[in-house]
């Protein structure tokens, strides 16, 4: 039978892995290609084709000043919610969003999932839980313990042994991007990777969508609302919303491999504590707190990364010159820079140090985050207001950048936390897609309401 060209690459997208595998030992020139007849292996998967983009009218001097163009901006997607930023909090925000029925885009820069957590590597769940009489309450309940449930059904390699109450266990990241993506995909959430969120489409106070910048240009996704779970309020910003910079470390992960293979009969007992805990028992991983800074200067940021990564590498090398120590080397460093914190939301109300400390309680309770077990033995609540501008519409803030005071952002920052509040970021914003309303004319039982149906604990 003869094939045309675009029968061939038809049958190849059809069963590309089954396809592939068969072709290794093919001549290139058996089978339509564009590629080099002697390296057949390659050669089956080059084909000419169109380009799938149009270059644009370029930025120019005027007067010393760099002009940017009007131009029109290709509609990518239209959704019901456009969610910026796949870390813990903005993948929260678009699997709870889907599940309460609405369209929704999730909008990532790098190619998976999990922010700080997975591609930052910190892997441990903190403030999952709280004392609760004698014993321990888990506050980070519906999709925060989901996902901790799913990934212990992953094996014994996914996540540390957690007990009953669910006490911050620390997870693998390969697993838990994994997790991630399957879970957003049971959803329905389209996801786009690799692409960074750049500006708003807005009229007035109203958000209507996001740009986001890719290796397809600049494209625009229309959205009757947008959850910013970037970390650093990227959207509000960009609307104009209110907010509070502030500097704070910015920490860098790394793991240590061979850890199973310390002699520590050789160790002296006090240097026995070697890094914290993973699933996968030969690593472990190192937290460095890093310099204080501001995380949104690229040059600041450029300096850490280096400096860190050289430090890493630096003091795995000394480590290996101790006795017992030999056979460790460095497995692996973070692929994102850890900013544990830049803008901090002006929203309709602000939490604090003295509100977590006093329990208050809120009648627009939306999530609860647990002890971080290091002296903060309260959990405390978040109320909606807190997740929204005080002067931009159609937009919910979720994770370390919602409308807390600089003296409780070291709580507010945590995985778990963020888990929950981007839990309720999502279903807010499917209410008021859905409803044609502002998020802050949503009623707040109704969002309640659905938290609870989706196992949320709001005290």
């Amino acid at each position: 039978m003869n094939l045309s060209r675009r029968g061939w690459m038809k049958k190849m997208g059809l069963g590309s892995a089954a396809f592939g595998a068969g072709m290794l030992g093919a001549r290139a020139d058996s089978f339509p290609t564009d590629g080099d007849a002697a390296y057949a292996t390659f050669a089956r998967n080059l084909f000419k084709i169109k380009p799938t983009m149009q270059d644009v009218p370029s930025a120019f001097l005027r007067g010393g000043k760099v002009i940017q163009p009007e131009r029109e901006l290709p509609v990518f997607s239209t959704v019901d919610v456009a969610v910026v930023g796949g870390g813990a909090a903005g993948f929260a925000a678009a699997v709870a969003a889907a599940r309460t029925g609405a369209k929704v885009a999730l909008i990532e820069r790098y190619g998976s999932l999990g922010g700080l957590f997975t591609n930052g590597m910190v892997l441990i769940i903190l403030a999952t839980v709280f004392q609760d009489g004698g014993g321990l309450k888990l506050a980070t309940a519906g999709l925060c313990k989901e996902f901790m449930d799913r990934l212990k059904e992953m094996g014994p390699d996914a996540i540390t042994p957690f007990p009953k109450d669910y006490g911050q266990p620390t997870a693998d990241p390969e697993a838990a991007k994994v997790l991630m993506d399957q879970m957003v995909e049971e959803a329905g959430v389209e996801m786009f990777f690799h692409a960074w969120g750049v500006d708003v489409i807005q009229d007035g106070p109203a958000v209507q969508g996001v740009v986001f910048e890719s290796k397809q240009g600049r494209q625009a996704v229309l959205a009757k609302c947008v959850v910013d779970a970037t970390g650093d309020g990227d959207i509000n910003f960009l609307a104009g919303g209110g907010f509070q910079q502030i500097t704070h470390a910015m920490g860098f992960v790394y793991q240590v491999g061979n850890i199973d293979r310390i002699d520590f009969s050789k160790v002296p007992p006090k240097r026995r504590h070697f890094g914290s805990n993973e699933p996968i028992r030969s690593l472990r991983w190192f937290n460095n707190l890093g310099p204080k800074g501001n995380g949104l200067d690229i040059r600041e940021l450029s300096k850490a990364e280096v400096a860190h990564r050289r430090g890493a590498w630096n003091k795995v090398q000394k480590q290996k010159k101790e006795p017992g120590f030999e056979k460790i080397y460095l497995s692996n460093t973070c692929s994102m820079l850890g900013p544990r914190a830049t803008r901090l939301l002006e929203g309709v109300t602000t939490i604090s140090k003295a509100t977590a400390k006093a329990r208050t309680t809120f009648e627009d309770t939306v999530a609860v985050s647990g002890d971080d077990m290091r002296g903060h033995r309260t959990p405390f609540a978040i109320p909606y207001r807190a997740l929204l501008p005080k002067t931009v519409d159609h937009v919910i803030c979720a994770g370390r950048c919602i409308s807390c005071a600089s003296d409780l952002i070291d709580r507010v920052r945590l995985i778990a936390p963020c888990f929950v509040t981007g839990h309720a970021a999502g279903v807010a914003a499917a209410i008021a897609a859905k409803t044609s309303v502002r998020p802050r004319d949503v009623p707040v039982k109704a969002i309640q309401e659905v938290l609870l149906k989706q196992g949320a604990y709001l005290g």
